[in-house]
């Protein structure tokens, strides 16, 4: 992309989410072609906002959201300090032009994972993390609530649609739980609303991460310690929260993490 095209987008980006007026979408003249374009207009918009990048979150992880978004693979956006919450977190909703609500696994990372010439392994991916946590993230857009509809280069100049995200207490015991089967509960206002298994995360929530480890290092970008990063949707709906409304994820024995709009 001509750097032109690049500051465009990202001006109609920023644009949009600041003014709450959704994009239908990007003009074809300075719309990302593919995944690699997308990740620079993601980059670029994070410098012009003076972001402060804390983490990754991991898109269309399971047959839910790839199915959504018309996608066969992940991608990925970055966490930010300023959208980062503690669990039980009170947010306002009129920040988000939309609150889309997906219950994850997280992990903090306790090592670097540099980029290097040889893809990491699923064990050395583990010993790096620190700690694991239930979460939430909050997804939200530029192209408002027709997002799905954009497709990935456009989803991950958006910063893969990331709007906020909220950790619940974690352990680092966790290599001992069976994450593929542990069951996920999602409520809303009280109420069940769907439930998944952490076999929905590409087969296992650890795989996620190492598929980003890898895909990163690809790229020649790496993972640092103290990163956190989050790894798409459990559950088998999205639950999408107006003003007023609350939720609560369960993640047995790994915990809960809590969220309300005000």
């Amino acid at each position: 992309m001509q750097q032109a095209a690049i500051q465009r987008c990202v001006e109609m980006l920023t644009g949009a989410r600041r003014d709450l007026q959704p994009l239908a979408e990007l003009p074809a003249d300075i719309r990302p072609a593919d995944l690699a374009e997308g990740y620079v207009v993601q980059d670029v918009l994070l410098a012009v906002q003076n972001a402060k990048a804390c983490g990754y979150k991991i898109a269309a992880t399971s047959a839910v959201a790839q199915t959504l978004l018309g996608v066969d693979g992940p991608f990925f956006g970055r966490l930010l300090e300023e959208a980062y919450h503690d669990s039980p977190a009170h947010l306002p909703a009129d920040r988000f032009l939309f609150r889309l609500i997906e219950p994850e696994f997280a992990f903090i990372l306790a090592e670097d994972l540099p980029p290097r010439g040889a893809d990491y392994s699923s064990d050395e991916v583990s010993q790096a993390v620190a700690s694991l946590h239930p979460a939430f993230e909050i997804v939200s857009s530029s192209f408002g609530r027709d997002w799905t509809k954009r497709g990935a280069p456009s989803l991950a100049a958006d910063n893969a649609v990331h709007g906020a995200f909220v950790l619940g207490l974690g352990t680092e015991d966790w290599r001992h739980l069976d994450l593929a089967n542990l069951e996920v509960r999602l409520t809303v206002d009280g109420e069940a609303f769907s439930s998944g298994r952490g076999e929905a995360v590409l087969g296992h929530p650890l795989r996620a991460l190492t598929w980003l480890a890898n895909d990163l290092t690809r790229r020649g970008r790496g993972l640092q310690a103290g990163e956190t990063v989050t790894t798409g949707l459990v559950t088998a709906k999205f639950a999408l929260l107006e003003a007023g409304q609350g939720c609560r994820a369960d993640f047995g024995p790994l915990g809960e993490v809590t969220l309300a709009f005000e």
